[in-house]
């Protein structure tokens, strides 16, 4: 189904939805969410291999503002067009798992969808800043792929999520948690971590729909906020205080 948001020309609270809460609380339901044509192709023969092999019941959620999309960072580039794979050179096997852009370890961004594509333009942009960053998407939101996405977080000093839905309800919470109990678990320290969602509205009509959505300079702004306050930290370390009788 379409669904997703950004879409312009005939947005609004219906074919602009950022809400699949309903579906995650579904349980046994999968769920893929492909942020551009190469993966949706090969995320689509997976989901068809679930269903016909294991009698999976999948919900193939497509961004609709992506459709169209061709270019990444300027008009022209088609960084965001690929080559159709024929079903005789595609993957055999059922691909569940992540997908991940860059290995740079200033900055790990969790994400998925539009965010995904908004993730790469300010990736290039903290690039030229000198922060070097990986981009992760998620591509199946049920279930996560939860190894592939803690192997990714590990390697980085800093975690921002970029989530299009809103703060509630959302995946992101998800994704805290999953991060937190996996540090707690293993006596590891939580690294330092921010969140960046749409905010708790249907999404209104016109331009103003892009003042309740996460950005590109969105995200570059909540990346080096994040930077900034854990330099900070480092630079400010807390100091523990001893109590004694006097």
């Amino acid at each position: 189904m379409q669904g997703a948001a950004y879409q312009k020309g005939f947005g609004g609270h219906f074919h602009n939805d950022n809400s699949f809460a309903v579906f995650r609380d579904i349980p046994g339901l999968i769920i893929a969410c492909p942020s551009n044509g190469a993966d949706a192709v090969q995320m689509m023969r997976s989901c068809v291999k679930l269903a016909q092999e294991q009698q999976r019941i999948v919900v193939f959620l497509e961004p609709i503002a992506l459709y169209m999309t061709k270019d990444l960072h300027e008009e022209g580039d088609g960084l965001w067009t690929s080559e159709y794979v024929q079903p005789k050179s595609a993957k055999a096997e059922v691909d569940q798992k992540i997908s991940v852009f860059g290995e740079g370890k200033d900055l790990c961004i969790l994400t998925y969808g539009n965010g995904y594509f908004l993730s790469r333009q300010a990736e290039k942009i903290l690039a030229e800043q000198g922060i070097n960053c990986r981009v992760v998407d998620l591509r199946w939101l049920a279930p996560l792929d939860e190894q592939g996405i803690l192997e990714q977080v590990t390697q980085c000093s800093n975690i921002l999520i970029v989530d299009e839905c809103r703060q509630t309800g959302s995946i992101s919470e998800a994704l805290m948690t999953l991060i937190h109990e996996a540090h707690t678990a293993n006596d590891k320290i939580i690294p330092n971590m921010s969140r960046l969602t749409a905010q708790d509205s249907f999404i209104p009509l016109g331009a103003a729909a892009y003042h309740v959505l996460p950005s590109a300079n969105g995200i570059v702004e909540a990346a080096t906020t994040l930077l900034q306050k854990n330099q900070s930290n480092k630079n400010n370390p807390i100091k523990t205080i001893h109590w004694r009788k006097t």
